[in-house]
């Protein structure tokens, strides 16, 4: 009798297995199902194509982007802009556009410190004589900002 006994609950051990068995298998088929598949971040995207210093003020204009964005955009606008040669100390209106994209950067809500300072720095950086016009467009922005 002590035999069939053993026998029966070694029995029932090896289906509580298999049942346990199956519902981790089932478990993982269905969390491996309801990830959702990789698609590719737009931002990186943007390092492929040759943007525009427009693309790069639609950015900064859009009061949904966000602080990565911005940083980004400020990124991309420093390694691959260059300001023109001032003509007799002056200011080509060809820099107009590029200090507009420093007057929004300051002026987004969502602009901090770090990235406005860090703008400032590379600017005046790789473009010296044009401090003035950064602080003045800086400035600009600054003053557009909205504190609520």
């Amino acid at each position: 009798m002590n035999d069939k006994l053993v026998l029966g609950v070694i029995i029932l051990i090896i289906i509580a297995l298999m049942i346990i068995v199956a519902l981790v298998v089932n478990i993982v088929l269905k969390n491996k199902r309801s990830k959702p598949n990789f698609v590719p971040n737009t931002d990186s995207n943007q390092k492929d194509r040759n943007l525009t210093i427009d693309d790069l003020i639609s950015i900064v204009s859009d009061p949904n982007s966000s602080k990565e964005a911005i940083f980004k955009a400020v990124q991309y606008f420093i390694s691959n802009f260059k300001f023109p040669q001032k003509e007799d100390g002056v200011a080509p209106a060809a820099a107009r556009i590029y200090l507009r994209f420093i007057m929004l950067v300051s002026r987004h809500k969502n602009s901090d410190a770090k990235i406005i300072s860090y703008l400032d720095n590379e600017i005046k950086k790789s473009n010296p004589n044009y401090g003035l016009e950064v602080d003045k467009s800086e400035e600009n922005g600054m003053n557009g900002r909205s504190f609520r």
